[in-house]
C-alpha cells in the first residue's frame, strides 16, 4: 500500500527489497494490473469485495 499511496522512505525499500527477494527465491511472481478483468482460472482470490458500482469483476 505504501508504493501505491506515497514515496518510501529508506527503512521501507530496504524491508520492501528484502520481501520482493524472497518472494522471487521461491518463484513466486507479480502478474495482473489494476482494474484488469478477473480471471478465476488465472486469477487465485483470497477476498471478494462487492463494488456496486463496478461493472463486471476486476482484479
Amino acid at each position: 500500500r505504501i508504493r501505491e499511496h506515497s514515496e518510501m522512505d529508506d527503512s521501507f525499500k530496504a524491508v520492501a527489497a528484502k520481501i520482493d527477494k524472497a518472494f522471487e527465491k521461491f518463484g513466486v511472481e507479480k502478474f495482473g494490473e489494476k482494474g484488469e478483468d478477473f480471471d478465476p482460472t488465472k486469477h487465485d482470490a483470497i477476498l471478494h469485495k462487492p463494488d456496486p458500482n463496478a461493472e463486471k469483476e476486476t482484479v
